[in-house]
């Protein structure tokens, strides 16, 4: 990788985006400011984006939220002798900071910053994915065998593409999906091949409620994701996240807040802070 050629491209885009946001500061600095009714920010924010060939095909809600913040507390995955037969249904004794078992079968579990659990049950088929209407019953057999509870879990998103498809169960707090509380299921032709898995234990409101700020004025945070471009939007939605950075294995507690989620056409998802 040539990290000076990605450093710059970084480097560009906290600039373009300093820069995008001090020129709209004078319309922010007005009481009654309202962007939902700035045509001419909306076109600046259109034009930015399509600079990266993001283009937005979705619409944009106008709304603003008080909502409050969120304490979270994680389910802490301890890795013995009944979870690894749980899950590879063979009596596999644990190994001290060992984190990752297999079975007879080739099939694989993974514990992952030590809340994260991930099973893989084979390799992927590569053939080209027609729509089977069975998942959904493949999904409900697999959660009571496994005797995973889903209660306060929808299914949340489902992408299919050319020759994978995945579906994405997320807990869900006052109808607001909690992103990092999720059940994820990726699947062929021949049904369910992975399965990962990760889940919030407690929920406490902190007591201040917050506004979030107008999802266009978050859309521009997508040029910090320089891997963003060439690419649609589908849909902008408000959700509950915490940033997963890289301490995250050491985190049991952590706020999660109002955020505004980018969904695009190809699946990929994207976590926009919506508060400032």
């Amino acid at each position: 990788m040539d990290w000076n050629k990605t450093n710059t491209i970084l480097i560009t885009a906290f600039i373009i985006l300093n820069v995008f946001l001090f020129a709209s500061s004078n319309y922010m600095s007005k009481a009654e400011y309202d962007p939902k009714n700035d045509k001419e920010f909306a076109l600046d924010v259109v034009k930015i984006l399509d600079e990266k060939n993001i283009k937005i095909n979705a619409d944009i809600p106008d709304e603003t939220y008080i909502l409050p913040v969120l304490e979270t507390e994680y389910d802490i995955i301890q890795v013995n002798f009944s979870l690894l037969e749980k899950f590879l249904n063979e009596k596999i004794e644990p190994v001290a900071d060992v984190y990752k078992y297999s079975n007879s079968k080739g099939e694989i579990l993974e514990i992952i910053d030590g809340k994260k659990l991930r099973l893989t049950l084979r390799n992927k088929v590569n053939d080209k994915i027609n729509e089977n209407p069975d998942i959904k019953e493949e999904i409900n057999n697999f959660l009571k065998e496994k005797n995973i509870d889903t209660d306060g879990y929808i299914e949340n998103f489902k992408h299919i593409s050319e020759n994978d498809s995945i579906y994405i169960y997320t807990q869900i707090y006052n109808d607001y999906s909690m992103d990092n509380s999720y059940m994820y299921f990726f699947a062929d032709n021949e049904g369910i091949y992975k399965f990962e898995m990760q889940r919030i234990t407690s929920v406490t409101e902190i007591t201040e409620k917050v506004r979030t700020i107008h999802a266009i004025e978050a859309l521009p945070r997508i040029l910090t994701y320089p891997e963003i471009k060439n690419k649609e939007i589908a849909k902008i939605e408000i959700a509950y996240y915490s940033v997963e950075d890289d301490n995250w294995q050491n985190i049991e507690r952590i706020n999660s807040d109002p955020t505004w989620k980018v969904i695009f056409t190809d699946g990929t998802q994207k976590h926009l802070p919506g508060i400032d």
